[in-house]
C-alpha cells in the first residue's frame, strides 16, 4: 500500500529514543522528510545518522518540554525548515514504581505538562496552518494506563488519559478541514524504559527470570496481555504512519489501540 507520505514533511516530538524513534525512522522510510525532536543532541543526532544513512531525510531540533519559551522555540525552528505536514506528539515517559500516596505533588504538575500540556501547545503552533493548506495529520501517542489505572503511577495515567478528549474535541474543532486528529493507545511495549520498570517490579515480586521468559511472566501474571508478550517498537510505528497517511483520510477523533488485547474492551 502506498501511504502517501512521499514529500510530506513530520516533525515527531519525543523521537530520540524509544516509540518515537521508531516512528520517525519508518517515516522516513516511506519517504517523508522528518525533523527529529529530543532533548539530547547525542541522541537525536544518533538517530538522524540511522535515518541518513538509510538513505532518508532529516534534521533535529532540541527542546525542553517543561519550558513552554522552549516549545515555542521548537515551533519556529521547525516552521523555519519547512511547512509541517504531519505531527506526532510522542513525548511523556512514565514510571510505575511509586504508589499513589507517594508521588509528590511536583511530579503530577511535571507530568501533565511533559504528556499532555505541550501536546496542547505545540498544536496551538502548528495545526492553524495545516488547516490553512487544507491537509494536514496529527497523532496523539497515549497509554494503555488510562483505561486501566492502578495505584502505580496515578499521574501518568491521568495525564495519557487526557490525550484521548483532547484528540475528539479537536478533530471536531478541525471539522472538514483536511486535517485529521488521531489517539494511538500503547500498551506494554520493549523500550528501554519498560524494560527497568518491569525488572525491578518484578524483582519486588520475586521474579528470577530473565529475558523471554520473564516477558512471559510478566505479561501473565504482573501486566496481563491476551497475547502474551509485550508488543515491539515496528508494530507500533506501523499503525502510527497508516494513521498519518493519505490512505486514513476518513480517520479522524478515533483511538486505536495497539495493546494485544490488554485494554480489553474498553477504548
Amino acid at each position: 500500500m502506498d501511504l502517501g507520505l512521499r514529500g510530506r514533511r513530520a516533525l515527531v516530538v519525543g523521537s530520540s529514543s524509544g516509540i518515537g524513534a521508531s516512528i520517525v525512522k519508518m517515516l522516513a522510510s516511506e519517504g517523508a522528510e522528518v525533523i527529529i525532536h529530543g532533548r539530547s543532541a547525542e541522541s537525536a543526532q544518533s538517530v538522524r545518522k540511522d535515518i541518513e544513512g538509510a538513505g532518508g531525510k532529516a534534521s533535529v531540533v532540541l527542546a525542553r518540554l517543561d519550558d513552554t519559551a522552549d516549545i515555542e522555540r521548537m515551533a519556529n525552528e521547525a516552521r523555519a525548515i519547512g511547512d509541517i505536514d504531519i505531527l506526532v506528539n510522542c513525548a511523556g515517559a512514565g514510571s510505575s514504581t511509586l504508589r499513589w500516596f507517594d508521588v509528590p505533588l511536583e511530579r503530577w504538575h511535571h507530568q501533565i505538562q511533559f504528556s499532555l500540556m505541550y501536546v496542547v501547545q505545540i498544536i496551538r503552533e502548528l495545526a492553524p496552518p495545516m488547516r490553512d493548506r487544507g491537509w494536514g495529520r496529527i497523532l496523539n501517542v497515549s497509554s494503555g494506563a488510562g483505561f486501566r489505572p492502578s495505584a502505580y503511577g496515578p499521574e501518568y495515567a491521568a495525564a495519557k488519559l487526557g490525550l484521548h478528549t483532547l484528540a475528539v474535541s479537536l478533530s471536531a474543532e478541525l471539522g472538514d478541514s483536511g486535517v485529521t486528529v488521531n489517539t494511538l493507545t500503547s500498551g506494554l511495549v520493549l523500550t528501554e524504559n519498560t524494560m527497568n520498570t518491569m525488572t525491578k517490579r518484578a524483582a519486588e515480586r520475586g521474579f528470577t527470570e530473565t529475558g523471554a521468559a520473564l516477558e512471559k511472566r510478566v505479561t501473565k501474571e504482573m501486566w496481563p496481555v491476551p497475547l502474551g508478550r509485550a508488543g515491539r517498537l515496528e508494530e507500533l510505528a506501523a499503525t502510527a504512519c497508516f494513521l498519518v497517511s493519505e490512505p486514513a483520510g476518513y480517520i479522524t477523533g478515533a483511538a486505536l489501540r495497539v495493546d494485544g488485547g490488554s485494554s480489553g474492551f474498553v477504548n
